[in-house]
């Protein structure tokens, strides 16, 4: 199974998202140079040897109480890879799923994030290598793929139903849209029976395992802290166009602020938005697009007390008005016409 894209819309531009596919490239791309495409064997070993995570010679560092360069070895080979296919792998999941975890953290602790993931990789890395043993506690471990694990398991936490469009090889090529769920859920057992049965080829499974977990803990922790916050969050309803006057039924008063999480459906005649937003009345429902790809939703519950509020960018052009709404059993579905 080979993932294309997913169907999740996003409200912020992931800067740090770009940032970090930009340095991977930019530091392949010195790789490639200083190791004349890896052709040159003893330059592609000083390279990977001095800028990639060696578990015995960080536990000599941290020993020696050089934390520092421990920490040094542990950042820099998250930006290293071994080979072209190696990057544009590791690059692709974290253009799939990486622009969405930026957009629920924010951008400053998505990067705090990455890199946590990053180090509890290779901490698991080192845990393995030191039951094992013998030349693996020589053997630099480089790539983004413990971080981006951790992306992974976030995601899975955190948008379960997304829809991730997937390429599949069984005596036929053909595309199908699988839940995010299920998707990732498959993708560690893999991990997990690849680790167990010691499957070979250079790659860092204990690593690919100990950043999912920390992801996925990250996960519930944010989802948990999110619910506490928001119960607490308490905004009165600003002043309200025409267009919105239905919200004028209400009485001024302090309104519990509820973010909406909004997924999405991208085919090539339309594009269907999900928001779950139970005990609406649906004639305080607000559907507003700007430029064409920036849809927001507003709505008042049937008491008056909660406002739910949430935006969407679209990667694709849509027309203004929408092609159909319906809300059934607390679940909005809007329905938008591609340009």
């Amino acid at each position: 199974m080979f993932p294309l894209y997913d169907e999740n819309p996003r409200t912020t531009r992931p800067y740090v998202n770009y940032a970090l596919l930009a340095v991977n490239f930019i530091v392949f791309i010195w790789e490639v140079i200083v190791t004349r495409f890896f052709m040159d064997q003893r330059a592609t070993i000083t390279l990977f040897l001095n800028h990639g995570f060696v578990p015995a010679r960080f536990l000599d560092d941290v020993s020696n109480a050089q934390f520092i360069d421990a920490g040094i070895s542990i950042l820099t080979s998250m930006f290293m890879h071994g080979s072209i296919m190696h990057i544009l792998g590791n690059m692709l999941f974290l253009w799939i799923f990486g622009d969405n975890i930026e957009d629920r953290f924010g951008h400053a602790k998505y990067l705090a994030c990455y890199l946590f993931w990053g180090f509890a990789a290779a901490m698991a890395h080192l845990a393995w290598a030191m039951g094992v043993g013998g030349e693996q506690m020589l053997i630099p471990a480089v790539g983004a793929s413990g971080a981006i694990s951790g992306v992974l398991g976030a995601y899975m936490v955190m948008f379960p139903h997304a829809r991730i469009v997937t390429l599949i090889f069984f005596f036929f090529i053909t595309t199908t849209r699988i839940p995010a769920f299920a998707y990732l859920f498959l993708w560690f057992i893999y991990q997990l029976i690849a680790a167990a049965f010691g499957a070979g080829g250079g790659v860092a499974y204990l690593a690919h395992i100990g950043g999912f977990v920390a992801g996925l803990a990250f996960g519930f922790a944010y989802k948990y802290l999110i619910r506490r916050i928001s119960a607490g969050i308490r905004a009165r309803v600003p002043s309200i166009s025409n267009q919105h006057s239905e919200y004028e039924r209400y009485p001024a008063r302090e309104h519990i602020l509820k973010p909406l999480r909004i997924e999405g459906i991208v085919t090539n005649r339309y594009v269907e938005l999900l928001a779950e937003m139970p005990g609406v009345d649906e004639r305080t429902i607000s559907i507003s697009v700007m430029d064409n790809s920036i849809v927001s939703i507003d709505a008042l519950s049937e008491d008056g007390y909660r406002r739910y509020s949430g935006r969407a960018i679209l990667r694709v052009g849509v027309n203004e008005q929408p092609e159909s709404v319906q809300y059934i059993n607390g679940i909005l579905r809007v329905r938008f016409t591609r340009l």
